[in-house]
C-alpha cells in the first residue's frame, strides 16, 4: 500500500438503516479504484457483523456485549461502550498511522443519537482526527425524501449533527435508486433554493397548521442559515454518484477551512 504524508478522514454518520456500513464498504472499493489507498476503521462496538472487513476496528478493544454482560441494557452498554473507547484513541490512531492511508473511513455507531449527542461521539471523533483534514457525510435514508414533513425533519437532524461534529459536511441522500425520477430530477437538486424547501411544506393542505407553520419556520432558517446547499443522491448501484460523492470529498478535503458545506447553485455545482 502506497503511503500518504496527509491522512485525510471521511467520518460517516446517519440514523440506524441509513446505509453507513455498506456505504464504507464500497466508497473504500471506488476510491482505490483510482489508486489512492483507504484503510476503514469501524468504530461501532455493537456490529454484529459487516459487510466490508475493517482495517482497524474499535471491537478488538471494546465491546457491547461486555457491558452487557455486567447488567446493561442495549443502550446504556453502547453509551458505556463509546465512552470506554476513549481510552483506546492512542492506539486506533497509531494502527491509523501504521497503516499511513491516504483516506480513513469512519463507520460511526448504528445508533447515531447515542453517539453524536453525547460529549463522547464528538471528543472521539476529534482525537482520531487531530490535526488532520476530515469531512462528515451525513446519509439521509431516501425514504425521508417521499414528502416534505420527512424532509425537514432529516434534514434538521443533519444540521444538529453538523452543530455536534463541526466538520465540513455532506449531505447525501442515501438508497437513491429506490427514489421516484421526479424526486431525483426536480426536487433534491432545488432544495437550496430560496423558499423551495418552504413551498413544498405549504403544498401540504392535509397537515395540522400548527405543525405545517413550525415545518416551514424550520425550513426557512435551514436555507437563511446557508445549511442546505448541495444534497448529493447516492447509491452504491451507481458508480457515477460515488464518483460525485469522491469528487465533493476531494474539494473539501483539500480545501479546508476555504470550504463551506453550505455552499450552492443552482446548476448543482458546489464550491
Amino acid at each position: 500500500m502506497v503511503g500518504s504524508s496527509v491522512t485525510r478522514f471521511i467520518v460517516l454518520v446517519g440514523p440506524a438503516g441509513s446505509g453507513k456500513s455498506t456505504l464504507t464498504g464500497e466508497l473504500a472499493d471506488h476510491i482505490r479504484g483510482f489508486g489512492a489507498s483507504v484503510a476503514t476503521l469501524n468504530y461501532d462496538p455493537a456490529a454484529s457483523s459487516l459487510p466490508y472487513s475493517p482495517d482497524i476496528d474499535v471491537r478488538d478493544y471494546v465491546t457491547v456485549e461486555e457491558f452487557m454482560d455486567k447488567g446493561l441494557g442495549p443502550n446504556g452498554a453502547l453509551i458505556a461502550a463509546v465512552d470506554s473507547s476513549f481510552s483506546y484513541v492512542s492506539r486506533l490512531r497509531d494502527a491509523i498511522d501504521d497503516i499511513n492511508p491516504d483516506y480513513v473511513i469512519v463507520d460511526t455507531p448504528g445508533q447515531m443519537e447515542l453517539f453524536a449527542y453525547r460529549v463522547g461521539g464528538p471528543v472521539v471523533v476529534r482525537a482520531i482526527v487531530g490535526e488532520d483534514p476530515a469531512a462528515t457525510v451525513f446519509l439521509m435514508d431516501a425514504v425521508f425524501f417521499e414528502e416534505p414533513m420527512g424532509m425537514v425533519s432529516v434534514l434538521t437532524l443533519a444540521s444538529s449533527v453538523a452543530i455536534r461534529l463541526q466538520l465540513p459536511q455532506v449531505n447525501i441522500v442515501s438508497k437513491a435508486d429506490l427514489l421516484r425520477g421526479e424526486v431525483l430530477e426536480d426536487v433534491i437538486p432545488r432544495l437550496g433554493e430560496e423558499g423551495f424547501l418552504e413551498g413544498l411544506v405549504d403544498s401540504m393542505g392535509h397537515v395540522d397548521e400548527f405543525v405545517r407553520e413550525l415545518a416551514r419556520s424550520i425550513a426557512g432558517a435551514l436555507h437563511s442559515s446557508g445549511f442546505i446547499g448541495e444534497v448529493l443522491p447516492v447509491s452504491i448501484h451507481d458508480p457515477d454518484s460515488l464518483a460525485l460523492l469522491y469528487a465533493k470529498l476531494q474539494q473539501i478535503l483539500a480545501a479546508g477551512d476555504d470550504y463551506r458545506f453550505y455552499d450552492y447553485s443552482p446548476a448543482g455545482g458546489g464550491t
